[in-house]
């Protein structure tokens, strides 16, 4: 059993996880649609929706110790997929 306040922590970064992938599956799929010559702008706009949403959550999600924290994604490499929009958003 945890106790509420790993409960709101594990939420806490399960959200922002939640956040991160969908704007990996967002930046992919814009990439995608620019490599075939269409003008993804509806998919652009929710991946810069979730990109300023992840940049602004970000500071706070690396400061917590993540070994405690029960992920809703276990299959998911949250530390690659971080450093993946790290080296994508800081171009």
């Amino acid at each position: 059993m945890i106790n509420m306040t790993q409960h709101k922590i594990n939420s806490g970064y399960n959200k922002f996880l939640n956040k991160l992938v969908l704007w990996s599956y967002f930046y992919k799929k814009v990439e995608v649609e620019r490599e075939k010559g269409f003008s993804p702008i509806k998919n652009y706009e929710r991946m810069v929706s979730f990109q300023e949403t992840v940049q602004e959550m970000l500071p706070d999600m690396e400061k917590l110790d993540r070994s405690k924290i029960r992920s809703y994604y276990p299959l998911v490499d949250d530390v690659a997929l971080i450093q993946y929009f790290k080296e994508i958003v800081g171009r």
